[in-house]
Parts: structure tokens; C-alpha cells; sequence
């Protein structure tokens, strides 16, 4: 089902001309959601000025009602594009649509535009507000040449819109490429310092296991010290001879203790080899609830994969998030996301019911600080829980936690 496709989820910037990008991680989706609300600020500013510039020309301009019909053509898009954005992340049709709609006005510009405004040669009719705000903000939805392109695209129907010599195309085009340069820089930038903090986790995860692997060895010498090494030490001071019933069971102890420990440093410790999320995680949405209603999950996963107790225990707090959401959400569905991060992975299960208070569960309630929070902590990861009355229930599960 087209629903249930594997992807990795749309997180600003996570769609990149006509298909999927790998997952960014935190430095650039920080760099993307700051760059979607300058974004949406541009656009709705540009709109709500060239309406005004537009507005105060109209008096003189040639054809009245079809300026106020593209005035108000241009607020109903501006609204409609700062919502689309802020639900649904950057896609590329909805960057090719603005531009669409740009052109189109650019087109009309020598009907919607006062002569005298055409003549000026600083393109300060309300067409090039619009226009100029169309080839910033194009480099955020589209690749870099189609960025360009775009720009190409607003400025030679702004040329044929209104022909003639004068500085606002030029300006235009100026604009395009400065702001696709810019782009390139901020992601690149970002693309640095998401490689720096995941160089930085594997070495966290390199040191917590050199950490267990010194804990396991202290434990063995303590059990050799407290065992073998003290039976030896008694039968050399004589304290017991070779031929005493004590000896005997000693020895049978001890070697009791040294093949525990070998069958320890054998194949069952063995680090097992990492073991894909997606498929625990759609084995632990299926987990039978006995008693409870039925629930729906979608699926937005991508592959990823992790060492066998970190998948357990995102598997598990799923399961339990799922489990409080047939309990008390009041929906019969829900949503779980999966995309790497990093050298990590960040877990959401998101439901649309009836959602709660935090600050009004009781202290001896304790299924999500345990069977969630605790059970993350144990593993080095981290979960947290947003929600609101009314507004649903968010759980983010984060492996490993961050510093």
C-alpha cells in the first residue's frame, strides 16, 4: 500500500527534486526548519507589500479589475503556501507551483504594472516584490540547477511580460544565484557538523563498550579472587589438606565458577551481529492485546540497523506506547516512524486522540517513566512524551540519547 511504502520521513529538507535523500541529521534539520519559517515569513511579508505597492498604483494602472483579481489570487496562494509548507515539509511540486505562479504574474506584468512604474529601471512594482521573493526562496524546494532554472524561468517571463531594457531582470538573476549559493553553503556546513556529531557518537558507543568490557572483566576477577584464588591460597597455608571432604566440594564450586565463566567468554557472548529495526518494529505493533480494541498503524520506516538490546528496547517502549494509545487515546489509530540519525535513530509514535496532562498523572503511575523512559535509559538512549489535552500524544524514542 502506498501508505505503508518504506521511506524515510519528511523532515524539512528530507525531499530533494524527485526522490527521497537520505535522513539528514539534527544539525541540518535545525538548519532546515529555521530556513522553512524564513521561508514562509518571505512569502507572506512579499504578498502583504505588493498587495499594498499594488493597491496604491491602481489608480493609475490600465486595467483595474484584473489587478485586483491578481492581488487577490496572490494572498489566497500565500496563505495556502505558508500552510502547506508548515504541514507538509518542502516538496518539490510545491516549489515548481510557486514558481508556476510567479511566471504567470510575470507574464502579466506589463498589464498589471503602471506605465510609469515600467519605465523605472530599479524594478519597484509590486511584480518584482514577487518575483524576488520567488528566486530566494526556490533554492530551499528544488536542487541546485533546477533552482536555477527556476530563476531563468521568472526572468525571462518577466522580460516578455514587459520587454524592454532595464535592471530588474539582471537583478533577478543576481538574486537566483546568490541564493543558491548560499543554500549550498548553510547544507554543506550542516552536512559537516552532522558528520563531527556522528563521529562523535560511534566513539561514545566505542567507549561505553570498552567501559562493559572492563566491568566483565573486574567481575571475573572478583569471582577468581573470591573462588579459585582463595581455595588456592588455603590448600599453600595448609589450612585445609588434599585429601579433605572440603576440598573436594571446594573444587567442585570452583570449577563450577570457571566453567560459568568460559561458557560467559564463549559464543554466547559474542556480540551479535546488528539486527534491522523495521522488522522489530512492525513484529511489536502486532503484538496481540488481548481484550483491547484493534488498532491501525501506518508505517514510515527506513532501514536501519542496530545492535540487538537497543532494537529490544525501542521495540518494547513501542509496543507499550501503542498499548497506552488502544487504552486511552480514543482512536483506533496510529503512526510509527523510523529514520536514522547520525550513527543513531530517532523512533516516533504519534496518535491523534484525545491526548493528556502530564502534570495530572499520578506519581504511581508509572508505565511511561519505566516501561518507556526507564526502559531507554537502560540501553544509553532517551524518550520523551509531548502532549496536551485535545492535541495527541507524541513518544520520541532517541538512540543514542543526546549529550
Amino acid at each position: 500500500m502506498s501508505e505503508q511504502r518504506e521511506r524515510i520521513e519528511h523532515a524539512p529538507a528530507s525531499v530533494r527534486g524527485h526522490g527521497v535523500v537520505p535522513a539528514a541529521g539534527p544539525a541540518t534539520l535545525s538548519l532546515e526548519r529555521q530556513a522553512l519559517l524564513v521561508v514562509v515569513v518571505l512569502r507572506l511579508s512579499g504578498a502583504a507589500v505588493a498587495t499594498v505597492v499594488a493597491l496604491l498604483g491602481l489608480a493609475s494602472s490600465a486595467n483595474p479589475a484584473r489587478v485586483l483579481l491578481c492581488v487577490a489570487g496572490l494572498l489566497v496562494w500565500a496563505g495556502s503556501f505558508g500552510v502547506l509548507l508548515l504541514r507538509g515539509g518542502p516538496t518539490f511540486w510545491l516549489g515548481v507551483t510557486d514558481v508556476a505562479v510567479c511566471a504567470a504574474l510575470c507574464l502579466l506584468h506589463g498589464e498589471l504594472v503602471p506605465a510609469p512604474v515600467l519605465t523605472a529601471s530599479a524594478g519597484t512594482g509590486w511584480i518584482d516584490l514577487v518575483a524576488g521573493v520567488t528566486v530566494l526562496s526556490a533554492p530551499f524546494f528544488l536542487r541546485r540547477a533546477h533552482g536555477l532554472l527556476a530563476t531563468v524561468v521568472i526572468t525571462a517571463a518577466y522580460m516578455l511580460g514587459a520587454p524592454g531594457l532595464r535592471e530588474a531582470p539582471v537583478v533577478l538573476v543576481l538574486q537566483g544565484i546568490l541564493s543558491a549559493g548560499l543554500f549550498v553553503l548553510l547544507r554543506r556546513a550542516a552536512s559537516s557538523a552532522d558528520a563531527a556529531l556522528a563521529a562523535k557518537a560511534v566513539a561514545q558507543a566505542n567507549e561505553l563498550a570498552r567501559a562493559a568490557a572492563r566491568a566483565d572483566e573486574r567481575d571475573h576477577q572478583r569471582r577468581l579472587h573470591d573462588t579459585v584464588l582463595a581455595t588456592l591460597t588455603m590448600v599453600s597455608t595448609g589450612a585445609i589438606t588434599e585429601r579433605t571432604e572440603s576440598l573436594r566440594r571446594r573444587a567442585v564450586a570452583d570449577l563450577r565458577v570457571i566453567h560459568d565463566l568460559a561458557d560467559a567468554d564463549g559464543p554466547n557472548t559474542v556480540p551479535a551481529p546488528p539486527v534491522p529495526l523495521d522488522v522489530a518494529l512492525r513484529a511489536a505493533a502486532s503484538r496481540p492485546r488481548p481484550g483491547l480494541p484493534a488498532l491501525t498503524v501506518r508505517f514510515e520506516l527506513v532501514r536501519v540497523l542496530l545492535p540487538q538490546p537497543v532494537v529490544t528496547a525501542l521495540a518494547d517502549a513501542v509496543a507499550e506506547a501503542l498499548t497506552n494509545v488502544v487504552r486511552h487515546a480514543g482512536t483506533t489509530t496510529a503512526q510509527v516512524r523510523a529514520e536514522a540519525v547520525g550513527a543513531g535513530v530517532v523512533v516516533d509514535v504519534l496518535d491523534r486522540g484525545r491526548g493528556f496532562d502530564p502534570a495530572a498523572v499520578p506519581l504511581h503511575r508509572r508505565g511511561l517513566r519505566e516501561s518507556t523512559v526507564g526502559r531507554m535509559a537502560a540501553v544509553g538512549g532517551s524518550a520523551r512524551i509531548e502532549t496536551r489535552p485535545g492535541a495527541g500524544v507524541r513518544v520520541t524514542l532517541r538512540w543514542p540519547r543526546e549529550e
